[in-house]
């Protein structure tokens, strides 16, 4: 009977692969993530566990967000975070600086014309690799100034992979969805003549899927106390229906002067080829894979992307030999070319 048991777990765990978040979910330079920020009416991050179904079909957007990610040294702000490597903005004008790693994702502060804030011990954002089971926790501590104040933060933050399951979203259905459990506690305090002491609590639920580096859902619950009394709280809820897909690189800050597909590189190919392009102007960027008869066979970029130089390395190994068409659609431009995969 134990046998019998054993057997019917590992045909269960082989069944529903799970997704793990690697390295390759850290944003590089020319992602963008954009955001639609919806109504909260009825929302809720449901049960944790695995094989779960979230049903958040008839999402209503209220506002959207699009965080670019740049170079640090594309901002003005670089000398005072030296050891990042990666920076993001949603308005050119403050930004939030981080370093990526193949281990992990830590965040390093945020600064701008009227804001300065420095980690002393950077935020473990993320850790890899991160699955269904999967958890850490972290401390955080930083300094800032408002005003003539100073003040000084400091906290935990709580991570866990807490379920797996399908999410029903407007723009489809994703099965072996990971959703993410992240829940930090702040405490803010001075030492002025009037102390003031901030603690602030918030429960994050995002939601990652198979081919897509930035999560496609989330909802973030906040509470606040000032001085022990507490202050009230705020639902968010977010959907992306452009995630960034892994497998795309920004290979040159240059703007081009027009939109331009380059030949796949090595063509013939087995079963591995680099397809490049370059989009003269912030937009919409499809990028897919047809097979001789007209068959969608593959979606490789669905997602806003800004002006630059990518690449984009698609892995056919899961096709058959024969001859396949790549389309470049952006904004009012649709090239396609032709390649040949040879097993």
């Amino acid at each position: 009977m134990k046998i019998i048991i054993l057997i019917i777990l590992l045909m269960s765990s082989n069944a529903f692969p799970q997704t793990t978040l690697t390295s390759s979910h850290n944003p590089v330079p020319g992602n963008v993530d954009a955001w639609a920020i919806c109504d909260t009416t009825n929302i809720s991050p449901g049960n944790a566990g695995p094989g779960q179904t979230w049903n958040f079909p008839g999402l209503t957007t209220q506002d959207s967000v699009i965080v670019t990610y740049v170079t640090p040294a594309s901002t003005p702000y670089a000398a005072q975070f030296p050891t990042s490597n990666i920076a993001n903005t949603t308005d050119d004008t403050t930004f939030n600086f981080g370093t990526s790693s193949s281990g992990n994702f830590l965040v390093n502060g945020v600064q701008g014309p009227d804001i300065l804030i420095q980690y002393t011990d950077p935020q473990v954002l993320m850790q890899y690799p991160f699955s269904y089971g999967s958890s850490f926790t972290d401390n955080i501590s930083a300094n800032y100034t408002i005003g003539t104040t100073q003040i000084f933060e400091t906290g935990t933050t709580s991570v866990s992979g807490d379920a797996w399951g399908t999410i029903n979203l407007p723009g489809g259905s994703y099965s072996n969805a990971l959703r993410v459990k992240d829940v930090q506690v702040t405490k803010d305090s001075s030492n002025s003549g009037s102390p003031l002491v901030i603690v602030t609590t918030a429960t994050s639920y995002s939601w990652f899927v198979p081919g897509r580096k930035f999560r496609v859902f989330g909802i973030i619950y906040t509470s606040v106390t000032f001085n022990g009394i507490p202050f009230g709280g705020t639902k968010f809820v977010n959907y992306n229906n452009n995630s960034t897909p892994i497998g795309i690189r920004n290979i040159s800050s240059e703007i081009p002067d027009g939109y331009m597909l380059s030949q796949n590189y090595p063509n013939p190919f087995n079963p591995s080829t680099n397809l490049e392009f370059g989009i003269a102007d912030l937009g919409f960027v499809s990028l897919r894979v047809y097979d001789m008869v007209g068959k969608e066979v593959a979606t490789l970029v669905n997602a806003n992307l800004n002006p630059g130089i990518y690449k984009y390395d698609f892995d056919a190994s899961g096709l058959t030999s024969g001859i396949y068409y790549y389309t470049l659609r952006v904004n009012e431009f649709v090239e396609t070319k032709k390649m040949l995969l040879v097993k």
